[in-house]
């Protein structure tokens, strides 16, 4: 059991294709040892909001470059209704430590035909995977 009833409760509202693809990678991150779980799918404007004003105007480090208004996440429903990413990360103690093998995520998201986070430079973001906006979402 790759996903549990928590991590699809947290994918609802998140693009059919994509969590079929979580379904696969999570089944084969658990087959190398490394079980997963979902983090986060779908976000509110506010909730987009409030991560952007992070590292900005409330304390933290910068985490995302999207305000939620003029530039919405992923996480954000789309015009079909559905969110086209999700952020990820390792069960256990310090589920986003270094440590944990996130290259062996991202390569296997990117299997699946996603766009992994732990790509970008800034702000990296191994956690979140996202359907490729170049048109692959369209079913």
């Amino acid at each position: 059991m790759a996903l549990s009833s928590r991590d699809r409760s947290r994918l609802s509202g998140i693009y059919p294709p994509l969590q079929t693809a979580l379904e696969g990678i999570f089944a084969e991150m658990e087959k190398m040892g490394h079980p997963m779980f979902v983090v986060q799918g779908v976000r509110t404007q506010r909730e987009q909001q409030a991560l952007f004003a992070q590292g900005r105007t409330t304390p933290g480090k910068i985490v995302t470059m999207k305000d939620g208004i003029r530039n919405k996440s992923d996480h954000q429903p789309d015009e079909d209704g559905w969110g086209h990413a999700v952020d990820c990360a390792f069960l256990g103690p310090k589920p986003f430590d270094d440590a944990h093998p996130w290259e062996s995520f991202g390569e296997t998201a990117e299997a699946y035909g996603l766009t992994w986070g732990g790509r970008w430079s800034h702000p990296h973001d191994s956690p979140h995977v996202e359907v490729r906006s170049d048109g692959a979402r369209k079913a």
